[in-house]
């Protein structure tokens, strides 16, 4: 089965992050899902955006959760509702949580299970107790875990989590082997984690990662995946 291509907070090797244009190119690229990060603004509605803050992309210095949905749609900060809709029929989605409630999830999960697009939906939650909430809220979504590392992906699998998510640097032959003992599924990030360089990777990186056994790579430019993998395949 072919590595999946995830095109990290959309094609943003060539895009701003998280922006439509972003998904749009993922999208035309032939990517096999677009990743965004969901925060909620402070009328509790669930938007895109990595930072807690708009200093990086917008040059402001108010948190996400200190402005209202319609003032960071001003900003270009899209609602989860306007991606989903944008991705409905076309593409996969993963969700990358920056939540920690199960009412941050019930807020963002409602979303999903009201556009009805649940089985097309990977769910990415950073605590190992955010696993059967996430399952019960939305349970024909995918639960992917993120843990902070490696060690903490049996507990992940254990409380329903079908994918695991490792990092570039833990992602070693050795290292996705045993993460996927148990016939588990594991994507791997490419990059650094955290700050600049996260979803960067070039050809002999992912030929690596491909060879390794990475089962999806999550990066900011998909098309350079796409190509690395039909070679690979071919």
């Amino acid at each position: 089965m072919a590595v999946l291509v995830i095109a990290h907070r959309g094609f943003s090797a060539a895009h701003v992050e998280n922006s439509l244009e972003a998904f749009e190119a993922a999208i035309a690229a032939g990517a096999d899902a677009i990743e965004t990060d969901v925060r909620l603004s402070r009328d509790g509605v669930p938007v895109c955006s990595h930072d807690p803050d708009l200093k990086r992309l917008r040059g402001r210095s108010e948190s996400v959760a200190d402005l209202d949905a319609a003032e960071l749609e001003r900003e270009g900060v899209l609602t989860l509702s306007t991606v989903l809709m944008a991705a409905r029929g076309r593409i996969k989605v993963m969700l990358d949580l920056k939540l920690s409630t199960e009412a941050d999830l019930e807020a963002t999960l409602g979303v999903v299970h009201a556009l009805g697009i649940g089985a097309d939906v990977f769910v990415g939650v950073r605590a190992v107790a955010l696993v059967p909430i996430a399952r019960h809220l939305c349970p024909e979504a995918t639960v992917l875990g993120l843990p902070r590392q490696p060690a903490e992906l049996p507990a992940f699998y254990a409380a329903g989590g079908t994918i695991g998510r490792l990092w570039e640097a833990e992602a070693t032959r050795a290292g996705i082997a045993v993460a996927k003992s148990g016939g588990h599924t594991v994507w791997v990030t490419a990059g650094g984690r955290g700050g600049g360089g996260t979803g960067d990777i070039g050809a002999a990186g992912l030929k690596r990662l491909y060879a390794d056994g990475a089962d999806g790579v999550i990066v900011n430019d998909p098309a350079l995946a796409l190509a690395v993998r039909a070679e690979a395949l071919g």
